[in-house]
């Protein structure tokens, strides 16, 4: 609020030095005497409307300013419409008075000449009436403000002091004229729709994208072979059916004949091959398709543009696909559940370098608009070739606000619980409790060491790192107890998970011994430290506690560089410093996707560049290991030593508590995203 509409006077203020007062008078001749129908703006996407003379200009901006710019042909007045999402719930007094205050700040001679509640279409509004200089030139304004649930929205007239009374009927008018209405994004209607908050996708190439956010998306506009049911097992998808040969190399897939995209046109197996060729072409540059496709036979040779074709990728016939890999992997179905396996139409692609802002895809929805940053819809695709949506659409209001506010005023109805709600939330007289479910994820959170530069290519300052830190309590008093202490990094139900794995436990003393024993002697003779992690100004309070149980226990101190929060998984690897925040969640449900994709030294996503040849012969060989229970007790002794060599210091396993309407049918929440 303090922003946009101090900008917009400021704005304003520049038009006021150009227009003389004589200009009004034009504006107040028409040039003919012939009736002329009234203006009227409609904002289907926040939903309001205003009405405005005939004569005068309308100009649609949208958001991050004035959603609507309504002004005099002389230029002379101006009516501008704003939105903003509150950060907690107020009155339209309350939320004036900010409004006030910014403005104050920002006019010399400010003066509110009259204030109070007013009744604007049967809404509970309040008006402000002020006078203030800017660069010498006196303004007169009135500011009407509404309050609907987490959103407000301010109506400000405005204009050169000397010329606002000759205007003020026509003013009141297009102002009493504004009418709340109820949001209908790109002609959705609320009660077909189920409504989220969210931050929006980087992309929708499925070859393309790291960040979970992003794969929310993919997994429903796209498809593959194979998929997760709600007890994470592989299941077929557009694969009805699948052979695997007895030395367990080549994999036949039997495609379902009724599989279309989203434009009609049916699925063959050569789609299958382009889609994955693609993924593994050196132009796509995709960052993911060596780890998930990396098995098949001929996937290295065209990641280094040594091959114009997978040659363990044949096509039998148009249904029927063969996949063949370098050694048997038990967990090479589950991978093909990532997106980089799935189904893309060559034609769609061809459109361009953003052809995925169009996607042609097969999954469950189709993408109907997407206006960044404000909303994005999903509408139920009714060619899917598996069960139908039960909902018809998915309106996700992008950066819209506080989502438990939203969640609260019935905006939106269905949102995670931050640690500063989750009190209230747990309280069972609280009648939010009812409509609280909790899943624990498979995710971890740890900081990563970047072993490429000092001091962390010494292992004892990294175990000293992780003994300077009390878990227990950040998780006590900064989250709430609302995740679970890591002691190792397969977190629980994960298959292989070992509840009896011996930590690094909190231990200032045999920190700072530790740090005596390394290379660097003492803590004066390491060098200037800096945290990568995401953000956008605040430090994030577990990053905080962290920065300073180091300074407290080891006598260390660590600056915060911050990355965009959207890019941060794609930047990283490239931009980190000597220590960093991530978070992982899991792919498929194998530890093969958290020990081997983070540490093994040639996997894209080892962002600390993590290298043991002793552990990476012992993943390579647990990769080919057939017997469960011999391969999962590989992967107990692989998670031991990255815990002893304090490949990474990790901090606490993710557990989800959602808020869901009642009315919300058939919410099955997973530990990890599934379709």
């Amino acid at each position: 609020m303090k922003k946009t509409i101090l900008g917009a006077l400021i704005a304003l203020l520049v038009l006021a030095l150009v227009f003389s007062p004589a200009c009004i008078s034009k504006a107040t001749e028409p040039e003919t005497t012939e009736p002329a129908r009234e203006g009227f703006y409609r904002n289907t996407t926040y939903g309001f409307s205003i009405s405005y003379p005939p004569e005068w200009i309308k100009e649609e901006i949208g958001q991050g300013g004035p959603l609507v710019i309504i002004r005099n042909p002389s230029n002379s007045g101006v009516v501008q419409v704003f939105i903003e999402y509150l950060p907690e719930t107020m009155t339209p007094a309350e939320y004036a008075a900010n409004a006030i205050e910014s403005l104050e700040q920002g006019l010399a001679d400010f003066e509110t000449l009259s204030e109070g509640t007013i009744n604007l279409g049967g809404e509970l509004g309040y008006e402000q009436i002020f006078t203030g200089t800017e660069s010498n030139t006196p303004l007169k304004a009135k500011l009407v403000s509404l309050v609907r649930g987490s959103q407000a929205f301010a109506i400000m007239a405005a204009s050169p002091k000397a010329i606002f009374d000759p205007q003020k009927d026509a003013f009141d008018k297009i102002i009493f004229s504004f009418r709340l209405e109820e949001p209908q994004p790109f002609d959705v209607s609320r009660q077909d729709s189920l409504i989220l908050f969210d931050v929006g996708p980087i992309t929708l190439d499925p070859a393309l994208m790291r960040d979970t956010t992003s794969a929310s998306y993919v997994q429903e506009i796209f498809s593959g072979l194979v998929t997760l049911d709600k007890e994470l097992q592989v299941v077929p998808d557009i694969a009805e059916k699948w052979e695997i040969s007895k030395d367990g190399k080549d994999y036949t897939f039997y495609l379902r004949r009724d599989v279309k995209f989203h434009n009609g046109r049916k699925v063959t197996a050569n789609d299958f091959k382009y889609a994955l060729e693609r993924a593994c072409d050196p132009a796509t540059e995709s960052k993911t398709a060596a780890n998930y496709l990396g098995d098949i036979v001929g996937v290295k040779e065209k990641l280094f543009g040594k091959a114009n074709e997978i040659s363990g990728v044949k096509v039998i016939n148009d249904y029927t696909l063969q996949i063949t890999i370098d050694t048997p992997k038990a967990y090479f179905l589950a991978k093909l559940v990532h997106p980089a396996a799935f189904v893309v139409d060559r034609d769609n692609v061809k459109l361009g370098e953003e052809w995925w802002r169009k996607p042609n895809g097969t999954g469950p929805f189709k993408l109907k608009e997407w206006k960044k940053d404000e909303l994005l819809v999903l509408e139920r695709n009714a060619l899917y070739h598996g069960e139908l949506p039960r909902v018809q659409n998915v309106v996700f209001r992008l950066w819209g606000g506080i989502p438990m506010i939203m969640y609260e005023t019935g905006e939106i109805d269905i949102t995670y619980v931050s640690a500063s709600n989750i009190e209230r939330v747990l309280d069972p007289a609280n009648p939010l409790n009812k409509e609280l479910v909790t899943i624990p994820e498979f995710s971890l959170w740890y900081i990563g060491f970047n072993v490429t530069k000092p001091p962390f290519d010494d292992a004892r300052v990294r175990q000293a790192f992780c003994h300077a830190v009390d878990k227990d309590k950040i998780i006590k008093l900064v989250l709430k107890d609302m995740v679970k202490r890591a002691d190792g990094i397969l977190p629980p139900g994960m298959p292989g998970y070992n509840e009896g794995i011996k930590g690094l436990d909190f231990d200032p003393e045999k920190a700072k011994e530790l740090i005596r024993q390394s290379k660097y002697r003492s803590v004066a003779n390491l060098p200037s430290i800096t945290l990568t992690a995401a953000g956008r100004g605040e430090v994030s309070p577990v990053n905080e506690a962290i920065i300073d149980m180091w300074r407290q226990n080891l006598g260390v101190e660590a600056e915060v560089r911050q990355i965009e929060p959207e890019t941060y998984p794609y930047v990283l690897k490239g931009e980190k410093d000597e220590i960093f925040e991530i978070g992982w969640v899991a792919d498929y449900p194998d530890p093969q996707n958290f020990l081997d994709v983070l540490f093994h030294s040639s996997s894209e996503d080892n962002a600390g560049e993590y290298s043991n040849p002793e552990l990476d012969a012992l993943l390579e060989s647990a990769r080919e290991e057939m017997d469960t229970a011999t391969r999962l007790s590989m992967y107990q002794e692989i998670e031991q030593m990255l815990v002893d060599d304090a490949a990474c210091l990790p901090l606490f396993f993710s557990v989800n508590y959602i808020l869901v309407k009642p009315y919300v049918k058939g919410f099955v929440p997973a530990p990890m995203p599934i379709p």
